[in-house]
């Protein structure tokens, strides 16, 4: 699997798997009890469906560095996978699960423009002001209809302006654990059809 090293605004150096295929790349963005490899096989079926694919390590993480902004700052690691990419002729879609989540809402709120779309499994809170920067991009907000970030997730889309489309999945799994669980089909098909309509 080949990597690339992005570079962040306040010096943090983001090591990310680069699973190149077609013009439309996903940012894969991991929760907090994860890391990037536990995207790595998702990341393989995008690619199997056309998609370019980045997945990196979020500060802290690996070898990844953490800048001037201190552990928390994310965002800035999701803006810099995304400017990689767009260096690579790859405009980018970010999904992030959990702590990822919330990452990739509060890189769009800071720059919109550089994102094609967005898209989070079961996200922690942000701000109602990081809510209302999210811009006209295409936004899909997952989560199931009884876990710990059900609540927060709908607050979070009630304040999200359109376009953007809410999928509860059954039970309570959380984030990408949705996805370990008995609803994989159902969490990807929902994505499937998000990316297919950009």
């Amino acid at each position: 699997m080949e990597e690339f090293i992005a570079k962040t605004s306040d010096g943090a150096e983001i090591e990310t798997y680069f699973l190149p295929a077609g013009p439309l790349a996903v940012i894969l963005c991991h929760g907090k009890a994860f890391d990037r490899d536990s995207f790595v096989e998702y990341g393989q079926t995008l690619r199997e469906e056309g998609y370019t694919v980045a997945i990196p390590n979020f500060r802290g993480y690996g070898r990844s560095t953490v800048g001037q902004e201190g552990v928390d700052a994310i965002e800035y690691d999701v803006i810099a996978v995304a400017k990689e990419l767009e260096a690579k002729g790859h405009p980018a879609v970010a999904l992030g699960a959990s702590r990822g989540g919330g990452g990739v809402l509060r890189a769009v709120a800071l720059n919109p423009n550089q994102f094609r779309a967005v898209i989070t499994w079961s996200t922690v809170a942000v701000s109602d002001e990081v809510a209302n920067r999210l811009g006209n991009i295409p936004k899909l907000f997952i989560v199931s209809e009884s876990e710990m970030m059900h609540d927060q997730t709908l607050a979070v889309y009630r304040e999200a302006p359109e376009p953007k489309m809410l999928k509860q999945i059954p039970g309570g799994r959380h984030a990408q654990k949705i996805w370990q669980g008995p609803d994989r089909d159902l969490i990807e098909q929902y994505v499937r059809e998000f990316l297919k309509a950009l």
